[in-house]
């Protein structure tokens, strides 16, 4: 298939539709004007009245608009019978650019004059006169029609744009709050959860704390890297891709050993032949992340399950349980932000997410995400 260019590539600017409009007055202008020169110098004068000032009817709309009406009516006394035609062009630009209660009121002027032109010169020919009125509104009628609906495309895409960018915004606020909240509470809890250790075997294991101290540091450092990645994501423009990589399956069994190092025994269950895109590895990776950050602070020393698995055809299934003690449901109206972002990670890959607590004991999480569409 060929790949036709338009006729006119680029966008029209304010400028090339005055220049448009200013041909269009001349030529018009020298054409009724000749067509008027059998009723003399005045049919003439008035005929270049009403059409060259439409010139400039986009940058003066209402001026030109009254100014035109009434030269237009004053030919249309002489007997002109296409005095409208001006006229409507003039009431196109108001209802185009000026406000709703302008472009009615001028509407209104035009509907009104059509038969003050046509009367006074009817005489007994009140059907004629009639019809002429008639038509004389449904031409101004028509390219007022014209130029609202126009106005209130544009007014409808720009509200569109605005809102399109607002959203844009909002999602993008949701994005960095959603990484900023999983990065920073995880290592922070792990790494208070493991001072506090090492504080309490300072003194009698010198040699557990030193494990400690070390493992603070590398969480300490992961969270560097991941915040100048985000960092780096942030700010980097369109010709600039070069960003470590983003965490995805493959370190999942590294969160199970932060955890454990913080008293928390994990069993995890990847699987093995599992292949997913880099956003969906991220996002389960998030999950699982929040998940047992969720397991450090509210319960502490106890055993849990992870499990990334393969769900239906196009789903992987994520699922985290742990044996503690009883906590209570997440409420709808105020959940944590840690529930908050993990059910957003769901939903952005058409997946599902619960999470409550279970009958015999402990909490379950469970997300499952859409590798594929259909």
């Amino acid at each position: 298939m060929s790949d036709r260019r338009p006729l006119i590539a680029r966008r029209l600017r304010p400028g090339h539709w005055v220049a448009l409009d200013a041909a269009a007055a001349v030529l018009l202008g020298i054409g009724f004007s000749a067509v008027a020169a059998r009723g003399g110098i005045l049919a003439i004068l008035l005929a270049l009245a009403g059409w060259l000032p439409l010139a400039v009817r986009r940058l003066q709309p209402w001026p030109v608009f009254w100014w035109v009406l009434a030269a237009s009516a004053a030919t249309g006394l002489t007997g002109e019978p296409a005095w409208f035609l001006p006229v409507a062009m003039a009431l196109h630009a108001v209802a185009l650019l000026q406000p709703r209660r302008r472009a009615v009121t001028a509407l209104l002027a035009c509907l009104a004059a059509a038969p003050a032109v046509v009367v006074p010169i009817a005489g007994s020919a009140w059907g004629d006169a009639l019809s002429s009125a008639v038509f004389a509104g449904l031409v101004m009628g028509l390219t007022w029609t014209a130029g609202t609906a126009v106005r209130e495309q544009r007014a409808h895409a720009a509200r569109a744009i605005r809102q399109s960018a607002r959203e844009a915004v909002t999602q993008e606020r949701l994005r960095i709050a959603r990484e900023l909240h999983d990065v920073v509470t995880h290592s922070m809890s792990v790494i208070t959860v493991t001072a506090g250790v090492a504080n309490h075997l300072a003194d009698s294991h010198p040699g557990e704390t030193r494990k400690a101290l070390t493992l603070i540091e590398e969480i300490g450092n992961t969270a560097l890297t991941d915040m100048r990645n985000m960092l780096g994501l942030l700010r980097r423009t369109a010709d600039q891709d070069g960003h470590e990589p983003m965490p995805g399956l493959a370190d999942v069994p590294a969160l199970a050993e932060r955890a454990e190092a913080a008293g928390v025994t994990v069993e995890t269950d990847v699987d093995p032949g599992l292949t997913v895109s880099g956003a969906i590895g991220v996002a389960v990776y998030r999950i699982v992340q929040e998940a047992l950050t969720n397991v450090i602070k509210h319960v502490g020393p106890t055993r849990c399950r992870v499990a990334v698995l393969s769900g239906e055809p196009g789903e992987v299934r994520v699922t985290v349980r742990d044996d503690g003690p009883h906590r209570p449901a997440p409420s709808s109206r105020t959940p944590g932000h840690g529930l908050i972002g993990m059910r957003e990670r769901a939903a952005l890959h058409g997946g599902r997410f619960s999470a409550g607590p279970r009958p015999e004991g402990g909490f379950l999480i469970e997300a499952t995400l859409r590798t594929r569409d259909g």
